[in-house]
């Protein structure tokens, strides 16, 4: 092995996380246990702002009640699903698909879906404590954004010789409300108005869409990474090339799944597929690092085929003009980057070493 393969393959041993049986087995057990405790959730029981009054309160939200449906779904996602867990930390992502039953039609209005996002974790929170699966449960934030609380589970076990891990309860909401009304120039926050003319609110509406298309998102970089062993070792050397720099930590910079995304972009179709399959580790590195810092792309904005078509629209770019930085995903005209600022993305940039091997020791 050359010398970069040495230091590369001693980085990765470092950073790596080992799927190990014993270590999935945990996870899986842990898992089990908190859809154990959240099955036990009685249904139909009406849920008001008592038990989270700050929260409806900070947000302004008119309408909250709903009468409780357990999840419709429980899956394991994010980094752990495609094994590109950057130690030292090692989150499980789970995904708790809130149902439909939850939500009144309009409820994408005035942080009213916001609203009972929170109370609905608020009711999981409560039962997990109740059948005592972790050490304990607190709170955390969902990309760092404090309207979309999520959970960060202490698991009660430990195993010897493996790495601790937490385990975050991501709520979505696939399929509850009609896109069409999170259009990126509508107004749903009726108090933002000038002179009694509503204001568009895309930073809003794209909070939701990210919820409305979290699980697909996450489903398509999947099924792009699983079984390429190069892609997801590419992918942990960026996001300690990221880390080394803190913006996978920071609001409006890149982050891991930003990463991911545009790996994905850089692997498929959409992208020309600059990444293929021939690439070593190394070179896939080489080649996003490349991309995010020098492609003209990023003056419009990438944008994926959409899953039905095979033109990128006008209608696509201009809906998303709005926006400093723009990643179009291939599920809806949602910006996947709403959060980053010009001034994050060429932090970014600027960033990019001009030595690929930059990020390996020594």
């Amino acid at each position: 092995m050359d010398p970069v393969g040495l230091k590369m393959a001693e980085l990765l041993k470092e950073v790596q996380l080992d799927y190990s049986p014993p270590f999935t087995k945990l996870v899986d057990e842990t898992v089990s246990a908190i859809k154990e405790a959240i099955a036990k959730i009685p249904e139909d029981f009406q849920v008001t702002a008592d038990i989270a009054p700050g929260f409806v309160r900070d947000i302004s939200a008119d309408k909250f009640k709903f009468k409780f449906k357990r999840p419709k779904s429980i899956e394991i996602g994010g980094s752990y699903s495609i094994r590109s867990i950057a130690k030292p930390d090692v989150n499980v992502d789970l995904f708790v698909r809130m149902p439909k039953e939850c939500f009144h039609e309009k409820d994408y209005l005035n942080y009213r879906y916001h609203a009972k996002r929170c109370l609905y974790l608020c009711i999981v929170k409560k039962y997990l404590n109740l059948y005592s699966v972790s050490l304990k449960v607190e709170w955390s934030t969902f990309q760092n954004e404090a309207r979309k609380p999520i959970l960060v589970v202490h698991p009660a076990t430990k195993l010897i010789g493996s790495p601790g891990f937490l385990l975050r309860i991501i709520p979505t909401a696939t399929s509850i409300f009609n896109v069409s009304k999170l259009n990126l120039d509508r107004n749903n926050i009726r108090a933002l108005n000038q002179g009694g003319v509503l204001q568009a609110t895309p930073k809003y509406n794209s909070s939701i869409l990210e919820d409305l298309f979290l699980e697909d998102n996450a489903d398509f970089v999947k099924r792009t990474f699983l079984g390429w062993k190069e892609l997801g070792e590419a992918l942990i050397l960026l996001k300690v090339w990221a880390r080394q720099r803190n913006s996978i930590y920071t609001y409006d910079c890149l982050n891991g799944f930003l990463i991911s995304i545009i790996m994905t972009y850089l692997a498929t179709k959409s992208g020309s597929n600059r990444i293929s399959n021939s690439m070593n580790a190394m070179q896939i590195f080489r080649v996003t690092i490349d991309f995010i810092a020098t492609s003209k792309l990023w003056d419009n904005g990438i944008f994926f085929r959409c899953q039905d078509k095979e033109i990128i629209s006008v209608d696509r770019r201009a809906s998303l003009k709005s926006f400093p930085v723009i990643i179009c995903g291939p599920f809806a005209d949602f910006n996947l980057s709403f959060r980053m600022t010009k001034s994050g993305f060429l932090e970014n940039s600027i960033s990019c070493p001009s030595n690929a091997y930059a990020v390996l020791p020594g």
